[in-house]
């Protein structure tokens, strides 16, 4: 009998040890940031902005700028970027300024536990 009750208490204390709960997470929230250049205060920005999973080909897009950034949770993961829109900026002399612009990164690694972050030339088009 006393080994019978040794041997549930291993069993118990095995089963108890092996059980644990993996705590992987997937997902991140990537913040992208766009960078206008020396001098340059990037004040609003109308735009959207296309994630493309790399390994997925999965796209995800938005629309949600908080100033010259732009938040979204993603699959952690390799990213091909584009943001096109029109933007407000001051530049260097003072002179507000409305244009259009382009920001476009093949490979952005947006793969940070809990978040990531990256920042992003801007082009101006016109």
């Amino acid at each position: 009998m006393r080994w019978l009750l040794i041997l549930l208490v291993s069993c118990m204390a095995v089963t108890v040890c092996g059980c644990h709960q993996d705590n992987d997470e997937y997902m991140t929230v990537a913040t992208v940031r766009l960078d206008g250049g020396e001098g340059v205060r990037i004040e609003r920005v109308q735009a959207m902005a296309h994630f493309t999973n790399l390994n997925s080909r999965h796209v995800t897009s938005t629309a949600n700028f908080d100033g010259a950034e732009v938040q979204v949770v993603l699959l952690r993961g390799a990213y091909q970027v584009l943001v096109e829109g029109i933007l407000s900026y001051v530049d260097a002399d003072g002179k507000r300024m409305v244009r259009s612009f382009r920001a476009v990164s093949d490979y952005v690694e947006l793969a940070g536990i809990g978040t990531s972050q990256a920042k992003m030339d801007i082009i101006l088009l016109d």
